[in-house]
C-alpha cells in the first residue's frame, strides 16, 4: 500500500511539474516526436522494401519472348532448359491475348487505347516461375544465357543485379534506421534532460525544504524521472499518431490515382511490434533525459 501511494504521489508531483512548465513540456514532447517520426518514416520503408523482397523471392519469374514463327517445339525445348536447371518451379505459357488482358487489367487507363489497336502488339512468351532462392543461385545466370541461346527466344526478361541490389536495399535501410534510431532517441534524450533541467530549477527551493525534512531521495528524484518518462511516452504517441495519419494521406491519394499505386505497390504499415518499438524509443528517451537531468550535481 505504502509502494502504491509512493508511486501515485510520484506520478502526481511529475504532471504538476510538467503543467507548470507547460511550455518547455510542449516543446519536449513535439521534439521527441519529429524525431521518432523520421525513425518511423525510415521503418516503413524498411517494412515496404522488405514486403517487396519477399514477394520478389516467391514470384520471380522469367519471361522469354517468342519469334512470331516459333513452333510447339520450340516452346517444348525451352521449358526443357528450365526444367533441367532445376531451378524452375514450373513454366507457363502466356499467349498474346493472355498478355493483353494481363495489360489491360493491371493498366486500366490505357485498356481502351490496347484493344483499339488494329493489330495485338504483345508477343507470345514463356514465363518460367523459378524456384524459392533460385534468384541468388550462382546457376541462374547460365540458365539465362541458354535460354537467350534458343533461336526462338526474341529477348530474355530477367534482372538478376537488380534482385540481388533490392535485397541489399533492405539490409541498408534496416540499419540506416537502426544508426538513425540511436542517434535521434539520444538526440531526444537530451532535450528532455534540459527541459527536466529547468524543472529543477523551478522547484531548487522545494527540494531543499525536503531535504532539510529527511524526505528519501527517490521521492526527491523520482518525479522528475517519471517526468521525463511521460514526455517520452507522449512524444511516442504523437509520433505513431502523425505516421498514421500521413499513412492513411498516401493511401488515399493513392487510391484516387489515374492508376491505383496502392494497389500496385502493395503499400503496408508498421507491424505491432514496430509500432511498440517506436512508442518503446520515446519512453527510453524519456527515461534516459530524466535520468540525465536528476544526477546529484543538479538535484543538490
Amino acid at each position: 500500500m505504502k509502494l502504491g501511494v509512493s508511486l501515485a504521489t510520484l506520478v502526481d508531483e511529475a504532471v504538476s511539474g510538467l503543467v507548470r512548465a507547460r511550455r518547455m513540456t510542449v516543446i519536449s514532447i513535439l521534439v521527441i516526436a519529429v524525431s521518432l517520426v523520421l525513425v518511423g518514416a525510415f521503418l516503413v520503408a524498411a517494412e515496404n522494401l522488405r514486403g517487396v523482397g519477399e514477394a520478389v523471392r516467391g514470384e520471380t519469374a522469367v519471361t522469354v519472348f517468342l519469334h512470331p514463327g516459333a513452333t510447339e517445339a520450340d516452346r517444348e525445348a525451352l521449358a526443357r532448359i528450365a526444367r533441367d536447371s532445376r531451378l524452375a518451379a514450373r513454366v507457363v505459357r502466356v499467349t498474346p491475348e493472355e498478355a493483353r488482358a494481363r495489360f489491360s487489367s493491371w493498366w486500366g487507363s490505357l485498356a481502351k487505347a490496347a484493344s483499339s489497336l488494329p493489330s495485338n502488339p504483345f508477343p507470345e512468351s514463356l514465363e518460367i516461375v523459378l524456384a524459392p532462392d533460385a534468384a541468388s543461385s550462382a546457376a541462374l545466370p547460365g540458365l539465362l544465357a541458354n535460354l537467350a541461346a534458343h533461336p526462338a527466344a526474341e529477348e530474355v526478361q530477367f534482372d538478376v543485379e537488380w534482385v540481388r541490389r533490392l535485397r541489399g536495399a533492405v539490409g541498408v535501410a534496416r540499419a540506416a534506421g537502426t544508426g538513425l534510431a540511436v542517434v535521434l532517441v539520444l538526440g531526444a534524450a537530451f532535450t528532455i534532460a534540459n527541459v527536466v533541467r529547468l524543472t529543477i530549477l523551478l522547484h531548487r527551493e522545494e527540494i531543499e525544504i525536503l531535504r532539510l525534512v529527511g524526505a528519501p531521495e527517490f521521492l526527491i528524484r523520482g518525479p522528475f524521472v517519471v517526468g521525463g518518462l511521460i514526455q517520452g511516452f507522449l512524444g511516442g504517441l504523437l509520433a505513431l499518431g502523425v505516421l498514421g495519419l500521413a499513412f492513411r494521406a498516401l493511401l488515399h491519394w493513392g487510391a484516387r490515382a489515374p492508376e491505383n499505386v496502392v494497389t500496385l505497390l502493395g503499400l503496408r504499415f508498421l507491424t505491432p511490434g514496430a509500432a511498440a518499438l517506436l512508442v518503446a524509443g520515446g519512453i527510453v528517451a524519456g527515461l534516459l533525459g530524466g535520468a540525465i537531468a536528476v544526477r546529484r550535481r543538479n538535484v543538490g
